[in-house]
């Protein structure tokens, strides 16, 4: 039971490499569904790099905090723009549940720093 936290922190981060990945190395579809959402492709890289980096620093406690509110808003501001964009509902779904994942492991962590 004790290890079962870290099952949101590996599907964060194991979502954040691929779907960062696929940004980060410009992936035909990802650069295609980026610019249908009209993101440059710089942008859509540093976004990758972004989710990458911020993936990868929820695993630090010292910047652990910083990392999922930064993942937060790029998690949000993912749903806004498939929203905005009038994109079918299952497209929202991935960052979603991110979202959903992130905002438990900030409650968590709140709690956890609170204790000591």
């Amino acid at each position: 039971m004790k290890y079962l936290k870290f099952v949101p922190f590996g599907i964060i981060t194991l979502g954040c490499l691929l779907f960062g990945g696929m940004k980060l190395v410009g992936a035909e579809e990802m650069l295609k569904n980026m610019s249908n959402l009209n993101y440059p492709e710089w942008f859509t890289r540093l976004l990758g790099l972004g989710e990458i980096a911020f993936g990868a620093l929820i695993w630090m406690p010292k910047f652990r905090t910083e990392a999922l509110i930064l993942l937060f808003g790029i998690f949000s501001g993912a749903i806004g723009s498939h929203l905005g964009h009038g994109d079918p509902i299952n497209s929202i779904v991935p960052a979603t549940v991110f979202l959903f994942l992130t905002s438990i492991l900030f409650v968590f962590n709140k709690k956890q720093m609170s204790v000591n």
